[in-house]
Order: C-alpha cells, then structure tokens, then sequence
C-alpha cells in the first residue's frame, strides 16, 4: 500500500508521525533534515501507521453509531460539566494538597484537559459523557502539572501517588477517546 504524507519541517528535536482524522499522514521534522531520513522513518513505521489508519476507521464508525452530538447536547454537557469537573478538582486539590487558580470548561476537538503556569485548569465538557474514574484521571493529571509543568517521571510518581488507577484510565482514554471527538463533527 502507498501512502501518502505530508512533511512539514519546524523547530523541533525529534520526528512525528500524526494520523489525521482524514486519515493524512502528517510527518513532522526538525528543520534541515534531509527528506530521504523522513521517508526511511515512514517505511519503519509503515506498520504503525496502518494501525492508525484503520484505529480512525473504526473510532468513525463508532461515533456515527453512537450518533453525532448537537448544539442542544453540546450545551447540556457543558452546564453539566460545569457542576461537575469543578467539584472533583477541589476533592483532589484537598486530598493532594495542590492548589489551582481558576477551571474553565470548554469543547476542544483535540485535548483533554490542560494547565496554564497562572494555575488556570482547562478541561473539555466531553469528559461528562465518560466514566468518571476517567475524568478523574485526568482532573489529577492537570493539578499536578502545577507541580511538575512537564511530563518527567517524577510528574508520573506525583500523579501515581494521587491515582493510582491513573495508567488504566488513560489507557482507557487513549483508545476510547477519539471516539468522543468524533461525534462533533455536525458542530
């Protein structure tokens, strides 16, 4: 199978592979680097890519038979997100001791949550619609990024320590999650 790619060169260290939901396969790398090293890396990860391809495939086909969410859904979730990620941030800023300024809700087509060096928390009201220990999940991922604004092992051992559940939930997220975006396309 031929596959088609676009490569786009930025100020980076390493090269990326990233399977769109149109299924284009977007190839990034660092500035200067020659285009036969980015098509070696294509041909190594041939496999994986595939696997991405049909992965897209087959969150589409599940988001269509879950049915597309619309503007009236989309605005019960967030009134409900609104109640709800507010109330679990602060059971796990008591419990871990981590504080935080403020938590906006928003619908994001392509992040889970993050954390602003203000302390500002930032989750997407798709999070409702999922098992709560998910949400959890990623509720204590973002407060302890206001201890560790990076994704080193001692960010791991922090959220661990906190969730130990974490690796189950996020596994969980990463191969249910897609879904979820999915069923917005009719926004």
């Amino acid at each position: 199978m031929e596959l088609n790619y676009i490569i786009q060169k930025s100020r980076r260290r390493s090269i990326s592979i990233h399977v769109s939901d149109d299924k284009n396969i977007i190839v990034k790398v660092p500035l200067g680097t020659p285009e036969f090293v980015a098509k070696n890396f294509i041909k190594e990860k041939k496999d994986w890519i595939l696997k991405q391809i049909k992965k897209v495939e087959v969150q589409k086909q599940q988001a269509l038979s879950m049915s597309l969410l619309t503007v009236e859904e989309i605005r019960h979730l967030k009134k409900k997100a609104r109640i709800l990620i507010p109330e679990r941030v602060e059971y796990y800023s008591k419990i871990s001791g981590i504080p935080y300024n403020r938590i906006f809700i928003r619908l994001q087509k392509s992040r889970w949550g993050s954390c602003s060096v203000e302390g500002n928390l930032n989750f997407n009201c798709l999070h409702v619609l999922m098992p709560l220990e998910v949400l959890d999940s990623v509720v204590v991922h973002e407060l302890c990024h206001r201890r560790h604004m990076n994704h080193s092992r001692d960010f791991y051992d922090e959220v661990l320590k906190i969730y130990p559940d974490y690796k189950k939930c996020n596994k969980w997220l990463k191969e249910n999650g897609g879904v979820y975006f999915k069923r917005m396309y009719n926004i």
